[in-house]
């Protein structure tokens, strides 16, 4: 497990050129990636959820020209033949 953990080390510092900085650059950008990662995570976890609902209610409007019936699409997707209905 060592000799693993020591190999992707290797391989991130290789990537990204780590083997280069002094230890303060190599701690800085770790941080900044580190916060982006969970600013990006934290905002798919709050707002991916609410965008689907709004890219569902979009979808339906330019499948049938009816807004805001989720039936519609529902029964769409669970009907054996969609390509019936349409």
């Amino acid at each position: 497990m060592k000799d693993y953990l020591w190999r992707q080390r290797t391989k991130l510092e290789a990537t990204l050129a780590f083997s280069m900085m002094e230890p303060w650059e190599k701690l800085l950008c770790m941080v900044i990636f580190t916060l982006f990662t969970l600013l990006l995570i934290s905002g798919l976890y709050q707002y991916l959820p609410e965008h689907l609902f709004i890219m569902q209610r979009r979808a339906s409007y330019y499948l049938w020209g009816q807004d805001g019936d989720e039936r519609l699409l529902r029964q769409w997707v669970d009907s054996p033949s969609p390509m019936k209905e349409l």
